[in-house]
């Protein structure tokens, strides 16, 4: 449902008329658009990406040499 929602707001249409156009292939595509722009915008927040404190640490002094 909210996959529509989101598919009716972009469109500017609605949802009604999402879900009896579109496929199961434009909702798949959809939300493969939505997961990137996420990763996007979290790629650079640490706590976004869920990596533990410890393992951060690892990799800084991994880096500094």
């Amino acid at each position: 449902m909210i996959m529509i929602g989101r598919l009716a707001k972009e469109y500017h249409v609605l949802p009604h008329v999402v879900d009896q156009n579109a496929t199961t292939y434009d909702l798949m595509i959809y939300d493969v658009l939505a997961t990137y722009e996420n990763y996007q915008r979290n790629k650079n927040d640490p706590q976004a990406m869920n990596i533990p404190e410890e393992e951060l640490l690892a990799i800084l002094e991994k880096n500094r040499g």
